[in-house]
């Protein structure tokens, strides 16, 4: 193939993995929309994404070895041109079809099953480009570690770009719709290039019939001086073959999974969980990943022992990837950075953007945003993507199989991924939590130092000295690695007798004493509520149920510091209170509140009314077929990631559809486009302004008219039970609230103006709140009323 040519393809596999990434990133958060944002449902839409990708190298290098060089080169043009029409309707298939099948999807099994079918085709498709590419490009065995590792890294740098541009740009300016879109127009691009040259390239001499294999069909004769030459492998290396490397490299891609679920919970708490941290950390994981391939692939040429690059490059990344939290949590805290991160750790974060509640800029969000994600991936990621070249050369030892030999290594590679996804996911941090799981995966790389010590040349003592070596460098890394409590505090900015953590699969959560008799629950290091109570939060939930006639059933999505749901749970008139809440810990550290401290909660938790349930609440919504009497939504900040599902106008319409004719619901209205999407399922919301809490706004909406009683709702709260632990100071300031307060705008249909401008209203594919940084959050009303 001629230079430009081989160019282009570089073009072309950059573009590929820009797309693949743009929709892995907005696929796997429209699936969610249904399927929930808990790990659970996370996991498996990840693990369905890779056994798809491996499924695909694994065909596709099967598919390339019959197809031969020029015919591979046309098949991957036809595999971009079906990703793009794919991407074209995915939208639909992944939200509109997923929604007519997700009340049947109730394991998480049965989630993965779902999503493994419906995302088959497309990562098939995807999975298939190295192998045909590789077969198609690589004229000499010798080449094939050193140009599919350029390849690979070229296709890794895109897709971190893909994921940066869609994380940041793409999803909040246009929508999951249109972004899709873009993805598709990029495959439908690169097969358009790939095409020009498949036209135009060298066709007098096919690239599969320049190696010659002799009679009888022994490959690996020498025949000629274009005969395809071994690999540069020690001969104990090559006795082993090839088998021992996928099985390696399926091991280490488990590992490498498992530490980017550790690496982006970290991240994801210091960012503050909101809607930018996912694309942005897949992004920098992408990047460093890609500069390693980049790095590594000129040097495997000159490698005598890629066996050994690539097994003491695990080790470095074991080593490297443990370094990093303790250069965080014990290194940094003495360094002239120490009061800047501490003081960012300490605070909301990033939920307030790049510039602080006074407008001035921040100074501190680069360091946290770039510096930290460096500190903590660079080196072990970099090693991760450097591997590559050396195991791709370990394995490449003819042309005729090259397709089936990069394909394998492929599907291994990602079958360990998926493996590694999920054991981290359900299983490891489920039980040793995020510091414990960083030790064992550290702890398992040192199984490939102690292999290359074996294989070192050399007298029996250098052997013994290099394993001897790695054994110590590692338990001294471990011992020294910072607990599981000690490093959360560190991220949460407080110190570790000011904080109580609870960790499992779901989320991290913790409680920091704030110095006054305040506690302050935080969500992957987003703060929430603090405990003692204040009247707002309590109002939310309380309001509507003593507006009620007669609440039966009543549902609370979402804890908090768990006042919204106790207020809902005052009034004895109610038969069973239902409280859903995605992050499994936070039930453990109220608990534990309630036993040190909390009449309140302690009441809340012994209500045998109470039907707590971990998971996510739109799901139990999508679910349920009890018609609810009042419905609550805690609390949640609008930049908080995945947000933009419960305050989405499909959001309200499902709550309106599950609640019994007189049914309310009620809610924090953190935005004026909040109000405007209720306002498309409800035509009658009243609000009430909570002085005492900042002047605060929560909602009441229903279906039919609303009217304040103020009567009734003051005899109902007469009658609330005193044992249930209602603090004096809440209890006189909701009394003075119920005598005093005002509905302030009531809305009904006369005075609600149609949708005339979409960026108005938030959907479930163009969640506008969520992406605060990229739509203005002064939104004109829908209502005609002061």
């Amino acid at each position: 193939m001629r230079l430009w040519g081989r160019i282009v393809f570089f073009v072309v596999f950059a573009l590929t993995g820009f797309s693949a990434l743009v929709l892995q990133v907005v696929w796997q958060r429209v699936i969610s929309v249904h399927a929930g944002v808990d790990l659970v449902s996370f996991t498996t839409v990840v693990a369905a994404f890779l056994a798809g990708i491996g499924l695909g190298s694994l065909g596709g290098g099967w598919l390339a070895d019959r197809l031969g060089a020029r015919s591979s080169v046309l098949a991957f043009a036809l595999a971009n041109l079906l990703i793009g029409a794919f991407a074209w309707v995915s939208t639909w298939v992944f939200y509109d079809f997923y929604e007519q099948h997700a009340e049947s999807l109730t394991s998480p099994w049965s989630k993965f099953a779902f999503n493994f079918v419906l995302l088959l085709l497309p990562t098939i498709l995807m999975g298939l480009s190295l192998p045909l590419v590789a077969k198609g490009l690589v004229e000499r065995i010798g080449d094939a570690g050193s140009l599919v590792g350029r390849l690979y890294s070229v296709n890794t740098l895109g897709a971190a770009a893909g994921a940066a541009i869609a994380g940041w740009k793409l999803l909040g300016t246009y929508g999951f719709v249109t972004t899709t879109r873009i993805a598709g127009f990029a495959n439908v691009t690169a097969a358009f290039l790939v095409l020009v040259v498949y036209a135009f390239g060298r066709r007098d001499v096919p690239l599969e019939d320049s190696v010659p294999t002799v009679a009888g069909g022994d490959a690996d004769a020498d025949t000629s001086a274009t005969a395809p030459v071994a690999s540069a492998v020690p001969d104990r290396v090559g006795a082993m073959g090839a088998l021992p490397w996928y099985v390696v490299y399926a091991l280490t891609g488990a590992v490498a999974l498992g530490f980017e679920v550790v690496f982006f919970r970290m991240i994801d708490t210091i960012m503050r969980s909101n809607s930018y941290s996912f694309a942005h950390v897949l992004a920098m994981y992408l990047l460093f990943f890609g500069l390693g391939s980049a790095i590594a692939s000129p040097i495997v040429k000159r490698a005598t022992r890629p066996d050994q690059w690539f097994l003491w490059l695990q080790f470095a990344v074991g080593v490297t990837a443990l370094l990093g939290p303790i250069v965080l949590t014990k290194v940094l805290p003495h360094t002239p950075f120490a009061a800047d991160l501490k003081g960012y750790l300490g605070s909301e974060g990033f939920e307030v953007g790049f510039t602080r509640p006074d407008g001035s800029p921040r100074t501190d969000f680069l360091q946290v945003f770039f510096g930290v994600p460096l500190l903590i991936m660079a080196l072990p990621v970099l090693g991760m993507g450097a591997s590559f070249p050396f195991v791709q050369a370990l394995v490449s030892e003819r042309l005729d199989v090259l397709g089936r030999r990069t394909g394998l290594l492929m599907f291994a590679n990602v079958a360990g991924n998926v493996f590694g996804t999920l054991v981290v996911g359900f299983l490891v941090i489920d039980r040793i939590g995020t510091s414990g799981t960083y030790r064992v995966l550290g702890l398992a790389l040192l199984v490939p130092a102690l292999a290359a010590a074996w294989l070192a040349r050399g007298t029996t003592r250098r052997r013994i000295f290099l394993g001897v070596g790695a054994v110590l460098v590692m338990a001294l890394f471990i011992r020294f690695f910072p607990s599981n409590p000690y490093l959360y505090a560190s991220l949460n900015g407080v110190e570790l007798n000011q904080f109580r953590l609870a960790e499992d699969r779901t989320c991290s959560n913790g409680l920091r004493a704030l110095g006054d008799g305040t506690e302050e629950m935080t969500i992957n290091g987003a703060s929430q509520n603090g405990y003692p109570f204040d009247d707002f939060h309590v109002l939310i939930g309380l309001t509507p149920t003593l507006m009620h006639e007669d609440p039966k059933q009543v549902l609370a999505v979402g804890l908090g510091i768990g006042a919204t749901p106790y207020g809902l749970s005052l009034d004895d008139r109610v038969d069973t209170v239902h409280a859903v809440e995605i992050c499994g810990p936070e039930v453990t550290l109220l608990k534990d509140l309630g036993e040190r401290r909390s009449t309140e909660l302690r009441s809340f938790f012994d209500d045998p009314r109470l039907d707590m349930q971990v998971g996510d609440g739109r799901d139990f919504l999508l679910r349920t077929d009890e018609q609810l009497d009042v419905v609550v939504i805690d609390t949640l900040r609008q930049q908080s990631g995945y947000s933009g599902n419960v305050y989405s106008k499909e959001f309200y319409e499902l709550v309106r559809d599950r609640l019994a004719p007189d049914g309310l619901l009620a809610e924090w209205m953190p935005t004026q486009r909040t109000l405007n999407s209720a306002l498309e399922a409800f035509p009658y919301v009243t609000m009430f302004n909570v002085a005492s809490y900042h002047n605060s706004v929560f909602l009441v909406a229903s279906k039919q008219p609303i009217v304040y009683d103020r009567e009734a709702v003051l005899a109902h709260f007469a009658d609330l039970d005193p044992a249930k632990g209602l603090s004096p100071e809440v209890a006189a300031s909701a009394k003075t609230f119920f005598e005093t307060a005002q509905p302030v705008c009531p809305i009904t249909p006369a005075n609600i103006d149609p949708v005339t401008d979409q960026n108005l209203i938030n959907r479930d594919l163009f969640p506008r709140d969520e992406y605060f940084l990229n739509n203005d959050p002064g939104v004109l009303a829908r209502h005609r009323c002061s």
